[in-house]
């Protein structure tokens, strides 16, 4: 089972590598290019919800969101009280981010037309599950 833990993980490594090359593609960051794709899966999420979710570190989705704001990529929203703040894009923000999602969507489709849509549906739900028992785990030893 070692083996396979190690194939599994450096797969998870490897993904993250794939998508940091689209951003390089694109000009910009792998943190970029996930907050994209986080904020067009998640429109009208706020900060928080966005890092918690897709796990991507506070500090760097706050300096991501920043940049896209300066830019006109993206405005926010006042929530159910004052304090919170949803994101959405702006008209400029959906042309600016579809032109590299479009490309991550296709890609993504078009390998898991590769390896079948059943068997990838299969994966997501083992790879749910093993989260699922692995974070109990985790969390146990505390």
């Amino acid at each position: 089972m070692r083996e396979q833990m190690k194939l599994f993980c450096t797969c998870l490594c490897r993904q993250d590598e794939l998508y940091a090359v689209i951003a390089k593609r694109y000009g910009f960051s792998f943190h970029t290019l996930i907050t994209l794709y986080a904020i067009d899966q998640d429109e009208g999420s706020t900060q928080s919800t966005l890092a918690k979710t897709w796990l991507i570190p506070k500090q760097t989705l706050n300096t991501v969101v920043k940049e896209l704001e300066f830019k006109g990529y993206i405005k926010f929203e006042i929530g159910k009280n004052n304090k919170e703040k949803l994101i959405y894009f702006t008209k400029e923000g959906k042309e600016f981010a579809k032109k590299s999602l479009d490309d991550v969507y296709t890609l993504e489709d078009r390998a898991i037309e590769n390896i079948g849509k059943q068997r990838f549906v299969e994966m997501v739900e083992a790879n749910k599950e093993f989260t699922e028992a692995f974070a109990k785990e985790v969390y146990h030893d505390k």
